[in-house]
């Protein structure tokens, strides 16, 4: 993929600092969004006993997955209006004002009166969030050439699991345990890491304009008139293949929190252990992203694999006995599933240099609306039949290896066959 001369150039010492600093800041964000979303995970159910005292646990069940749905349906909506405004209006603004509606949003959840304003402030948080990652991303875009652009990806992504990963232990950790109090009894301290988020949120929302300045890194060019049918099929299947391996996201996020706090009957605390065992997973495995081996040998069939054996595993959540059980079942799903989104953007950019920002938008979209039908199918499905929410995913996966072999992988070949350079 060839870029403007200017990015092609050896960066200057200037350059390199402000890219340095950019990432800093741009990591920090996406760290602190995940370290939201994954704070709450554990909680949850905790939380809603707040508003559903006496609730049986088929209403709470529900709730659980309509809370995870109207956040992640929120950044279905507003990921791609974020991306175009970050095209067109640079990518700092953008950022700054998702971010700030996303602390926003956190701090009105901790503070809401009832249910209803909980839903309300979810959704607001959600659509601020919209903005981070496909803008993040764009911007790293802006500033990289090829070489550096899929370790950037990668350090960005790992920012966002090493958030994930932390958020289940720092909430039931501030939420009770730290104050001398049992995770199960710690109902008025439930809210602390919300705003513990927040606080330490707003510092970086001061700092966008001196980490990342107030303009966009490079103009954007416009897409050109027309796409090759190469282009549009691979397009279409990428944002197929997002939806689907979000909506296994989705599903063993809630699902597992319901099967091992209703099913398994485990602590708390010990679900956060599973939040955590599944983050390290998805780390480990993006990390292998940054070895340039690994990113040569990516194809459909590699993709394809992963969506397969991670379907495979969850064909056997109905099996798991034990913490132990659920901790690998839960390794396995998000190896898998974990390495398809970063592959997804980074080939999405690799032979296409215009609109970056309303194309991640695009795919974070379809990522988000799989996310939320995952949450919302996964409580329903559970209070029907604890397994089927993984069966569910499970045959979803299988489509999405499917669809890897027979449209996104023969796109994908005939791009680079053709020495596709879109908008370059």
């Amino acid at each position: 993929m060839v870029k403007t001369a200017a990015l092609n150039a050896p960066a200057s010492p200037d350059a390199t600092v402000a890219a340095g600093r950019a990432m800093l800041l741009l990591g920090a964000m996406v760290f602190v969004v995940a370290l939201g979303y994954g704070a709450g995970l554990p909680l949850l159910q905790l939380f809603l006993r707040l508003y559903l005292d006496g609730a049986t646990p088929s209403a709470l069940a529900w709730h659980v997955g309509m809370l995870g749905g109207v956040y992640t349906f929120a950044l279905f909506l507003f990921a791609p209006l974020w991306g175009r405004l970050s095209d067109r209006h640079g990518r700092s603004a953008v950022l700054a004002a998702g971010f700030a509606a996303f602390l926003i949003g956190g701090a009105a959840a901790a503070l809401a009166p009832n249910l209803m304003v909980v839903y309300a402030a979810r959704f607001l948080a959600g659509a601020g969030a919209a903005s981070i990652v496909p803008t993040a991303q764009a911007y790293v875009d802006d500033i990289s050439t090829p070489e550096v652009r899929s370790r950037r990806f990668v350090l960005l992504g790992s920012a966002s699991f090493i958030g994930f990963l932390a958020g289940p232990a720092f909430g039931t950790w501030i939420a009770g345990p730290v104050m001398g109090m049992p995770v199960g009894r710690m109902l008025e301290m439930v809210n602390w890491p919300a705003f513990a988020i927040v606080l330490g949120g707003l510092p970086l929302l001061v700092l966008i304009p001196w980490g990342l300045g107030r303009k966009r890194a490079t103009p954007e060019r416009n897409l050109p008139p027309q796409l090759s049918p190469d282009r549009r099929r691979f397009v279409r299947a990428s944002m197929g293949m997002a939806l689907l391996a979000s909506f296994a996201v989705g599903t063993f996020e809630v699902g597992f929190t319901l099967f091992g706090g209703q099913t398994l009957g485990l602590a708390s605390g010990t679900m956060a252990v599973m939040f955590v065992t599944c983050s390290l997973a998805m780390l480990a495995a993006q990390s292998t992203l940054l070895l340039q081996g690994v990113r040569r040998r990516i194809n459909e069939r590699w993709v394809a694999a992963a969506f397969g054996t991670s379907a495979l595993a969850l064909t056997f959540a109905f099996a798991v006995p034990d913490a132990a059980a659920l901790g690998l079942l839960i390794v396995v799903v998000s190896t898998g599933v974990g390495m398809v989104g970063p592959v997804l953007s980074y080939e999405l950019l690799e032979r296409h240099a215009a609109a970056r920002g309303e194309l991640l938008g695009r795919q974070a979209a379809a990522g988000n609306l799989g996310q939320a039908l995952g949450s919302v199918s996964a409580g329903s499905l559970f209070a029907w039949q604890p397994a089927a929410p993984f069966w569910a995913a499970a045959l979803i996966l299988v489509l999405g290896a499917a669809i890897a072999l027979a449209s996104w992988g023969p796109a994908r070949s005939g791009e680079v066959a053709a020495g596709l350079n879109v908008g370059s």
